[in-house]
């Protein structure tokens, strides 16, 4: 099989894909038409390249550990109003804090993310495992081997973030950034991968500095 022809294919598999599919996953899927599974991925970043330098809404990006078409972010607002009735996933500010102190703090015990925020925290875990932004990553070594949470392939896919790495870093974080209790309540785009994740990873890194900020003194409600 022809280059040119094992490109198209892989074009027609991440067009049609509802998800990000892993290069194992493509390899899986082209192995028996297609021997040279090494260059697979040379193939994939030449057209995440190409996309990148056509003058088009969308381009193939490489998020949560897997290849996929998605909207350019510059065009994120117009595609939020066409969606925005079942594509608009509501976290309170206090949702928001737990899963960036998870994020960036992972694995973490729920005693441990009660101390950070200085409230009890189990109803916005529950709320966060319901929508799969964060799972169940084990036990700790301790008294009573407590459960650890982490963050979920979906948490990657919503923030159109490839691995955890591309989380900023602390220090680089604006310190002006925490939420007033008086602002609205934002929201977290449900697919976030296909809308483009700036403004909803800005939200987290809000949410995060201003739990760093204030460690202990949080009196957000649980949502």
């Amino acid at each position: 099989m022809e280059i040119s022809e094992v490109r198209q294919i892989l074009e027609a598999l991440l067009f049609v894909s509802e998800r990000p599919l892993s290069l194992r996953e493509l390899k899986e899927l082209i192995k028996t038409d297609y021997t040279d599974m090494d260059n697979i991925e040379n193939i994939l970043n030449e057209l995440k390249e190409k996309y990148a330098n056509l003058n088009k809404p969308y381009e193939i990006k490489f998020v949560a550990d897997g290849w996929t078409f998605a909207t350019k972010p510059q065009y994120s607002l117009w595609i939020k109003k066409l969606f925005k009735e079942k594509s608009v996933l509501k976290l309170s500010p206090a949702a928001l804090e737990t899963l960036a102190i998870i994020a960036y703090k992972q694995p973490i015990t729920r005693a441990e993310i009660d101390e950070i925020r200085g409230i009890e925290s189990s109803g916005v875990i529950d709320t966060l495992l319901d929508r799969k932004l964060v799972k169940v990553a084990g036990r700790k070594e301790a008294l009573g081997k407590p459960l650890l949470y982490g963050t979920t392939q979906d948490f990657l896919k919503h923030f159109g973030l490839a691995h955890l790495s591309e989380l900023p870093l602390i220090e680089d974080m604006p310190k002006d950034v925490q939420q007033s209790d008086n602002e609205p309540e934002p929201e977290l785009p449900f697919d976030g991968g296909n809308f483009g994740g700036d403004v909803s990873i800005d939200v987290i890194k809000k949410e995060l500095a201003g739990a760093a900020e204030n460690p202990a003194g949080s009196e957000r409600e649980n949502t």
